[in-house]
């Protein structure tokens, strides 16, 4: 409980961030990691030195539908906290003007009467918030907002990865693909010579078959991935709000793999309570929650509430003669206490559920803390082996081309037998494309360390939550006062990211 410098008071638990474990260092280490600085985590899809990566993120950041939906529900949550902070003013209150006129007929020796008169009564009522009801509630509601907004910044991670995802996995499809159709020329040259000696008698139709055989398997790979990079640039459609002709214009270019980073400041595990939204989100759910109880418990206890009623009233009367009527004003106040008697058993249990919700977000928080860090340890070790697999795939492609190059010039001396040259060439098209395969999985990993380091969601900052076109379009319907760019000094404007506020 708190009081306040106006003598009020304020039931209920003051929000204090929930304690967490986090290890001192992270048990995943990158070899010959490079301690950068903490700045180049926002934009970090540069480090993959690629033109069109950079244009696709750009893009989905301007575009994407499901972004702006997010801060769509940024502005839901200024309109209900300025809900909120209007019932520290009056609560209620009306404004009546009218006007009567009565005419009278006359009745034997009584003359006809006109009346005239006029009025205009203001009735206000208002609850004092002196245990701190609804400024609880504007502090759960305060904390809302900023959750929208943590929402937001997450929504922004999410996106950043998904495009990235989405634009590797196509450009090693493209890889495969391209692999897939040099080797399918190799063995098509193999089967012409096969059938060449064979004709010469230097060969058997088996040997013919075999290629045969193999030229046949190397063509079947190439439509699965056609049509699995079709869906990826499909994906990119989808998160970059243009058609799939569009999409495939902007792809254009370098069609090479993107290459990770093999150095990546990771910090430490006591960054990501600052770094990743959905921590935040987490933490300020909790803080909302609390603020919530006190709301609750609040009702337990007598409310006091002042009405008011203001009155002016004008007339004149046509009778016998001429009367003329004086102005008058009519002022009536009155104080009521409300005891929550009957109810209170239902208010007790109000707080309850409160209270039951509050210590469900502090667990949620703590477990958004520890799979953070899970998701960080695990994106370290992906990458590591996956670079690690990326280095010995490349051996084993090299080996395997020598291996092929030297099959061939033995079979035609007529030293080794087909067998050997088949042997060679599936060995030569699976290290290939496990290969391509492997670059493309390397550079994935990258990502997904930066997803689960929550990078991307800084670049926003400053920023307008939704498209100069939606603004305009919400303005145009709907006189949404300052909500839409709230001054930078206001309760309504953004917080950084790295800022709780103790939940206010």
């Amino acid at each position: 409980m708190s009081v306040t410098l106006t003598g009020c008071v304020t039931v209920g638990p003051d929000f204090k961030q929930p304690d967490v474990t986090l290890e001192n260092r992270w048990l995943e280490s990158l070899a010959g990691e490079a301690q950068t600085a903490p700045g180049a985590q926002a934009a970090w899809w540069t480090a993959f030195n690629d033109p069109v990566l950079s244009a696709l993120e750009q893009r989905a950041y301007e575009r994407n539908l499901s972004l702006q939906v997010a801060g769509l529900h940024i502005f839901k949550a200024r309109a209900q906290l300025a809900i909120s902070a209007e019932n520290l003013l009056p609560q209620s209150g009306s404004v009546s003007v009218g006007a009567d006129h009565i005419n009278t007929s006359g009745v034997g020796p009584i003359p006809p009467t006109h009346l005239w008169a006029e009025h205009l009564r203001v009735n206000v009522g208002w609850e004092i918030d002196f245990w701190g009801k609804y400024r609880r509630q504007i502090e759960s509601d305060r904390a809302q907002l900023r959750v929208s907004e943590a929402a937001y910044d997450n929504a922004l991670v999410s996106l950043f990865a998904d495009v990235a995802n989405a634009y590797i996995d196509l450009r090693a499809l493209e890889q495969r693909i391209a692999v897939a159709q040099q080797n399918l020329k190799a063995v098509q040259q193999s089967l012409t010579l096969t059938q060449a000696r064979y004709k010469r008698g230097a060969s058997s139709q088996l040997d013919v078959e075999q290629a045969a055989t193999l030229v046949a398997e190397t063509e079947a790979q190439i439509p699965p991935l056609i049509k699995a990079r079709a869906q990826d640039r499909d994906t990119l459609a989808v998160l970059l709000a243009d058609p799939p002709d569009t999409v495939d214009a902007q792809l254009k270019g370098s069609s090479a793999i993107p290459v990770p980073p093999t150095q990546i400041d990771v910090g430490i595990p006591a960054d990501l309570l600052r770094r990743r939204p959905d921590v935040r989100q987490a933490a300020l759910n909790a803080a909302a929650q609390s603020a919530l109880i006190g709301a609750a418990k609040a009702k337990l206890y007598p409310s006091l509430s002042l009405t008011g009623l203001f009155g002016l009233s004008s007339g004149e009367q046509h009778g016998i003669g001429l009367s003329q009527w004086g102005s008058k004003t009519i002022g009536l106040f009155s104080a009521g206490i409300t005891l929550p008697i009957l109810d209170r058993g239902q208010l007790k249990n109000a707080v309850r559920i409160q209270d039951a919700a509050f210590q469900e977000a502090v667990l949620d928080y703590q477990n958004t803390v520890l799979q953070a860090q899970k998701e960080v340890e695990d994106a370290i070790a992906a990458l590591r082996t996956s670079l690690d697999a990326l280095a010995a795939s490349s051996r084993a492609s090299d080996a395997s081309q020598r291996a092929l190059k030297l099959a061939n010039v033995q079979y035609r001396a007529g030293s080794v037998t087909y067998d050997t040259v088949l042997d060679a060439s599936r060995s030569m098209l699976r290290d290939g494309d496990s290969l391509a395969q492997n670059q493309g999985i390397a550079a994935l990993a990258a990502v997904s360390l930066y997803r689960a380091l929550g990078g991307g969601w800084e670049v926003a900052e400053g920023q307008q939550v939704v498209s100069e076109q939606i603004a305009e379009q919400m303005a145009q319907r709907t006189d949404w006062g300052r909500l839409l760019n709230p001054p930078a000094n206001s309760a309504l404007a953004r917080a950084s990211g790295g800022q709780l506020e103790n939940g206010k």
